[in-house]
């Protein structure tokens, strides 16, 4: 029994002016182009870190795993260690979940959703776009290829372990890019916590840019820790995300403080969880049914509902219609189309999760990176508790309670 919950808490844990602006400018860096970023200007003597994730995985799990590099890097020079270093950030590419008519076959810099300047404050960091050289080109020294371990608990013991292996190729598509280059990689089997990785990096004591694939793998040394929020905070989003989301709280909800007293929001995650987690998410009707109890329940004086949802049309449409009958007036918000081309898919779900993000109360999808996005960013504003950690419940069986990771200052 220990076994098991020791790995679900493993498993949890690992759980703008585009239109405007050139190709260089947002981060595409092709070989016939004139302008990119210049090494010998930008990143100096500095060395760069990489890393990449799995293709398959979602824009907020690949938020989780900058904050993994991002720590470790910081804890090391806080420990005045490897202060030459600089965390590269690889952009965003036709993520899994990105199915809208704006999805082009450009790498999208992390400017386009965060606040760069913020992140800095936290650890130095760079755009992909910006370290390569003056031939339009970048050179790795040494690519790491992770793996996982067959069994995480041989001999009945998880361990921080990692193993040179000789099966394994690279499995990505490097953003998009035909210009990047290695000197050499190297297979290696990993697990456990991220720290471990600076093991791995000896191995290469001179490597000026070393790349990780499949960052995802390593753990957090200290999720929900101070340093593990002070991290989260820095990752301010996009001036133009959070006005545009500033502007819909304020026209639907009249409301222009952080903390908004007339709406319920409720993040209804649907598509690959209908299948994948069928046991954990309600119904159609079972959504309606528990929606209204936890109205009346908890905001019996509020009639709005702003909605979240990955749906499709006609199940926002008969969630919509139940919920109106019931007397409660529903919202979702909409993107206009110069608003998708200029913020991509991945800038329209964060200005839904900063509009969930001030509502009087939320409810989430269990075990969605999507909800504990939302969920941490009412605890860093200072929201109760109790008004965060909520879940929408299977239809029948058992319900478990969400965990409460709450912040430390």
């Amino acid at each position: 029994m220990k076994r098991m919950q020791f790995l679900c808490l493993l498993i949890f844990i690992k759980l703008f002016t585009l239109s405007k602006q050139d190709e260089t400018t947002v981060g595409y860096c092709d070989i016939s182009s004139r302008e990119c970023g210049n090494q010998s200007d930008i990143v100096g003597d500095r060395r760069l870190l990489i890393y990449d994730v799995n293709p398959l995985e979602g824009f907020n799990l690949r938020r989780d795993v900058y904050m993994r590099f991002a720590i470790l890097l910081h804890e090391a020079q806080k420990r005045g260690k490897r202060k030459d270093w600089v965390l590269v950030l690889p952009p965003f590419l036709n993520l899994l979940h990105w199915r809208s008519d704006q999805v082009d076959n450009r790498p999208i810099p992390w400017s386009t959703f965060f606040d760069i300047q913020c992140l800095n404050t936290f650890v130095p960091v760079l755009e992909l776009h910006e370290v390569f050289d003056q031939n339009k080109a970048l050179e790795i020294d040494v690519l790491y290829i992770l793996q996982g371990f067959d069994d995480p608990f041989e001999n009945g013991i998880f361990e921080d372990k990692w193993q040179i292996t000789r099966d394994c190729k690279y499995d990505g598509n490097l953003w998009g890019y035909n210009n990047i280059t290695f000197k050499e990689m190297v297979c290696l089997r990993f697990q456990g916590f991220i720290g471990k990785l600076w093991e791995v990096l000896l191995l290469h004591p001179n490597a000026q840019k070393v790349m990780i694939t499949h960052g995802e793998i390593p753990l957090h040394n200290n999720y929900g820790s101070k340093t593990y929020w002070d991290c989260r905070k820095s990752m301010k989003f996009n001036k133009d995300l959070v006005d545009t989301a500033k502007t819909y709280i304020s026209f639907n909800f009249g409301c222009k403080a952080e903390f908004c007293s007339n709406f319920v929001s409720v993040h209804w995650r649907r598509q690959d969880f209908t299948q994948s987690r069928s046991k954990d998410i309600p119904s159609l009707g079972g959504t309606v049914k528990q929606l209204d109890s936890i109205m009346k329940k908890q905001k019996p004086n509020i009639t709005n509902v702003f909605i979240a949802t990955d749906a499709s049309s006609y199940e926002k449409n008969q969630l919509k219609s139940k919920l109106i009958i019931l007397g409660y007036k529903v919202y979702f918000y909409v993107p206009s189309n110069l608003e998708k081309a200029k913020f991509k898919d991945g800038g329209v779900a964060i200005i839904e999760q900063i509009i969930c993000s001030y509502s009087s109360y939320f409810v989430g999808t269990h075990e969605s990176t999507f909800t504990f996005r939302i969920q941490e960013e009412r605890e860093i504003m200072g929201f109760d508790s109790t008004s965060t950690f909520n879940r929408l419940c299977p239809d029948t069986g058992f319900c478990e309670k969400p965990s409460k990771w709450t912040v430390v200052n």
